[in-house]
């Protein structure tokens, strides 16, 4: 959260040669921290993250193109 009604999402890709190396929990931390967010929550990690924006995918979750069924999304309508 960057202020109050006002937040930051933030997708990492995980590991793909050529594309991506990840990041660690203390760089992702960081990150924020640089970024001057006052609260950062991290919801998962790995292949199932996925951010879905203004109606595609906006990350390569599982390196494959492909989207992984989860049960836990964060939900925000158009308003």
């Amino acid at each position: 959260m960057m202020a109050p009604n006002h937040f930051l999402f933030i997708v990492v890709d995980g590991r793909k040669s050529g594309c991506s190396r990840g990041m660690t929990l203390t760089e992702f931390a960081n990150l924020f921290h640089e970024l001057s967010a006052g609260e950062a929550y991290n919801f998962d990690g790995g292949g199932s993250s996925t951010m879905y924006f203004m109606g595609r995918v906006a990350n390569d979750p599982l390196g494959k193109g492909n989207e992984r069924g989860v049960s836990d999304i964060i939900y925000i309508p158009e308003s």
